[in-house]
């Protein structure tokens, strides 16, 4: 599974993906509510590509 986010030239979701995992490189509590979660859950964490709605279906 993944992400497409093809809202270009804005990638409001690549933004918000980036300053989610800012907070999680710099507070503990958040990397172990990751570390929980991802043990819970058996998941990998799904990725994000940007995208235009032109090259979505080939990126």
């Amino acid at each position: 599974m993944a992400v497409v986010d093809c809202d270009y030239p804005q990638h409001s979701i690549i933004k918000q993906k980036k300053r989610d995992m800012e907070v999680v490189k710099t507070t503990p509590v958040y990397q172990n509510l990751l570390v929980e979660q991802a043990g819970r859950l058996k998941k990998k964490a799904y990725p994000v590509i940007g995208s235009t709605p032109a090259n979505c279906m080939t990126d």
